[in-house]
């Protein structure tokens, strides 16, 4: 898995840590994303990231390679200021770098005026079953790229993104991200499709029970 690298053009302006007003409801989530291995390291590199929108073009997103932390404080939170799709450019400021899916989480927010909140987490069991199953899913393309932004904004040209906040990245082996109105609801789209897994394999189990039972 090869992550991490920031491919957008990016205006970073270092600055005071941000203020733990806008990033505290963040980090009450991601703790939970953590303590369940959807946020962590792999191979030395961090996966998994979280943002909240402030305004119609600002949000806070976790840093870049802050993944292997079970914590976070106000230097791994940045501030994204602006950003535009169509010149593949974003403007942060903060102790951090923003994460290197940045503008993939811009990209959602342009989506709708209602979407507040959108995580990114690794999983290869999840990722495996949705690929499996009928979610949505980008095509065969890099993570973080302007390909990526293009593949987002086809998946929902035609409906509307919060009737199905949620999606498998094809070409980002692991990457899944789901959004919602607010960060709760985000996180509970993401443990339904927890729930979709679990039920399949009971499934499965409870099938292969009943077919194999006798000799």
């Amino acid at each position: 898995m090869i992550d991490g690298v920031i491919k957008y053009n990016l205006d970073f302006i270092k600055s005071h840590p941000v203020e733990k007003s806008l990033w505290e409801n963040i980090e009450m989530t991601r703790e939970r994303l953590f303590a369940l291995g959807l946020i962590g390291e792999k191979d030395g590199i961090g996966y998994g990231n979280i943002s909240e929108r402030l305004d119609k073009d600002s949000f806070i997103i976790t840093g870049t390679q802050t993944g292997n932390l079970n914590s976070l404080d106000a230097k791994h939170y940045s501030l994204i200021e602006a950003y535009n799709n169509e010149k593949f450019y974003l403007k942060s400021s903060g102790a951090i770098k923003p994460s290197s899916e940045a503008l993939t989480h811009g990209t959602i927010y342009h989506l709708s005026p209602e979407i507040g909140a959108v995580i990114h987490i690794h999983s290869k069991s999840l990722w495996d079953f949705m690929l499996k199953k009928e979610y949505k899913r980008t095509k065969n393309v890099p993570y973080g790229s302007s390909q990526m932004i293009k593949e987002v904004k086809k998946i929902y040209q035609d409906i509307n993104p919060l009737k199905n906040p949620k999606f498998v990245m094809s070409g980002h082996e692991e990457g899944i991200i789901t959004f919602g109105k607010t960060l709760k609801e985000a996180e509970f789209t993401l443990y339904h499709v927890i729930s979709d897994i679990l039920v399949s394999t009971s499934n499965i189990s409870n099938s292969s029970s009943f077919t194999g039972g006798e000799k």
